[in-house]
């Protein structure tokens, strides 16, 4: 049965596509969830190819919209259903930091972290994205004085690069600082992220998730 606004979020568990479903929830539109097992191979059906060429998840249709990519769905949906509030207005002062921590998340974040699990440390001026050690400090000095990415106001960018680095804590890939922990200690109090941890990271493949 299709949503009522016509969102439906492709979906698999244990992905990266909680960050989008996480937004969902935060932004509370009904939205319906297809779920593609990427384990099984099925992003790489035809019929979901011609959604997302790239055969990842996530993807989110809006009646005739189609977004792929967390930052990209992160903006589409808050500055939809939430702007304003998630998203900050074009007006606002903080909307430029907003739009850079959200490519943050996985312009720099994702690759770098994923280089550095496999033991692949480059030197930061070699590629556009940095080194792993820029990188932590990059986010340790912004939220060691600091409630949110913005300051004081929980945004769409603590969902999309929280999410991310709720990730990596939990795999064990960043370093446990103290501003890292404390951070996602109150990223994981928020009611949606359960919601989107419930229906993302199965108790049996990851049993101590969410």
């Amino acid at each position: 049965m299709a949503a009522k606004r016509g969102i439906t979020l492709y979906h698999s568990p244990a992905s990266r596509a909680f960050t989008a479903y996480w937004m969902l929830e935060e932004i509370g539109v009904p939205f319906a969830v297809k779920h593609i097992d990427i384990r099984k191979g099925e992003q790489k059906a035809a019929s979901y190819l011609k959604l997302n060429p790239a055969g990842k998840v996530p993807t989110l249709t809006d009646g005739e919209v189609v977004v792929s990519e967390n930052p990209a769905i992160g903006i589409y949906l808050a500055d939809r259903y939430s702007y304003g509030n998630l998203a900050p207005r074009i007006e606002d002062k903080t909307r430029g930091a907003y739009l850079k921590w959200m490519v943050y998340s996985t312009a720099v974040v994702d690759p770098v972290a994923t280089l550095h699990e496999q033991k692949i440390d480059l030197p930061g001026f070699s590629q556009g994205f940095g080194a792993f050690d820029d990188m932590v400090g990059v986010l340790e000095t912004t939220l060691d004085d600091r409630e949110w990415l913005l300051g004081d106001r929980f945004s769409g960018a603590d969902i999309v690069l929280g999410g991310t680095v709720s990730r990596l804590l939990y795999q064990q890939i960043l370093p446990k600082a103290s501003a890292l922990l404390e951070y996602n200690a109150r990223l994981t109090r928020r009611e949606a992220y359960h919601r989107a941890a419930d229906a993302t990271w199965p108790q049996f493949l990851y049993p101590a998730a969410g």
